[in-house]
């Protein structure tokens, strides 16, 4: 399990190193998939790390920005 269960805003997030940004983004992609193995789940988080455009956000945000594409619409409103 992880201890980190709170992202960094703003110039926090410029300070986290690789292990923290992954911990935290592993983190969020257990509250999204809790019955994934969380070492499968860090290292979905390392990938992501790698990704230079997703290492720059926020380390929940880019863990959303890289499931969007899988997550279900939101209800019509119709």
């Amino acid at each position: 399990m992880y201890s980190i269960v709170s992202s960094p805003c703003g110039d926090e997030m410029q300070h986290l190193t690789q292990p923290e940004w992954v911990a935290i983004a592993a983190h969020r992609l257990q509250y999204r998939w809790r019955s994934v193995n969380p070492g499968q789940l860090e290292d979905v988080a390392t990938e992501l790390w790698k990704d230079e455009h997703l290492s720059g956000l926020d380390p929940a945000q880019a863990v959303d920005t890289w499931l969007t594409p899988i997550l279900p619409p939101p209800p019509s409103t119709r």
